[in-house]
């Protein structure tokens, strides 16, 4: 797995992207991205465009999340990984935490002035999901990353790795892309959760790689999946 240095290198760096789109290149300083970018979706999209990114975004949603999320931390009770089961739960469910804590401060209205709330499973929780960052985004780039993560550990073949990995940066950005073009975000609402996701796991990993003491020594773990 990557070394320490590199994870604070890759950390660093993008919390300087998400502290730029948060603070520096904003519509308040002239910087007017987000509107051209809406524009410019809304010139290109068609209804076959729609329905397709309708179909993507499905895969950040609150329901897919709590579902996969639910499965995985299964897996880890069963295989008794406590180390995986303790660290995946530290990244997705304090990430929703943080995705929550983020809109409360920062209360960015939709495209449009839309207002949302949280729903789960069709049920109301009369709270608003404010745009900044997409939740849909961050929930499912801290997923993907985690996966890119588990495959690491887990496969073998350099090349089933490259895979795996190329498949998960595709999908996260298709999410964010699919929020951009259904006109629930601005581009630096993606931006942003892309980047404080990556962010958030490279700071979760530091903390509890230091309890993974046999990283390198549990080849009878990964023979047994």
């Amino acid at each position: 797995m990557m070394k320490n240095k590199a994870v604070y290198i890759i950390m660093i760096i993008f919390l300087l992207i998400f502290l730029s789109v948060t603070f520096i290149f904003t519509e308040a300083k002239g910087f007017l991205y987000d509107l051209t970018v809406i524009k410019w979706v809304d010139d290109i999209s068609t209804v076959a465009m729609t329905k397709s990114m309708d179909i993507i975004s499905i895969i950040g949603s609150s329901e897919i999340i709590l579902l996969i999320t639910l499965g995985i931390t299964i897996l880890f009770v069963i295989k008794k990984d406590w180390y995986h089961t303790i660290f995946f739960l530290l990244v997705s469910v304090g990430g929703v935490f943080l995705n929550f804590i983020l809109k409360i401060l920062f209360q960015r209205e939709r495209p449009g002035g839309d207002v949302s709330y949280i729903e789960v499973f069709n049920f109301s929780l009369e709270i608003p999901s404010y745009s900044f960052p997409s939740g849909h985004t961050m929930r499912s780039t801290i997923l993907l990353l985690f996966l890119i993560y588990i495959s690491y550990r887990l496969i073998k073949n350099t090349f089933l790795k490259i895979i795996s990995s190329v498949i998960c940066v595709i999908l996260m950005i298709s999410v964010a892309l699919s929020r951009l073009f259904l006109e629930a975000h601005y581009l630096s609402d993606t931006i942003a959760a892309i980047s404080i996701s990556v962010v958030w796991f490279c700071l979760i990993y530091l903390v509890v790689k230091k309890y993974d003491k046999k990283e390198e020594t549990n080849a009878f773990y990964y023979r047994s999946w």
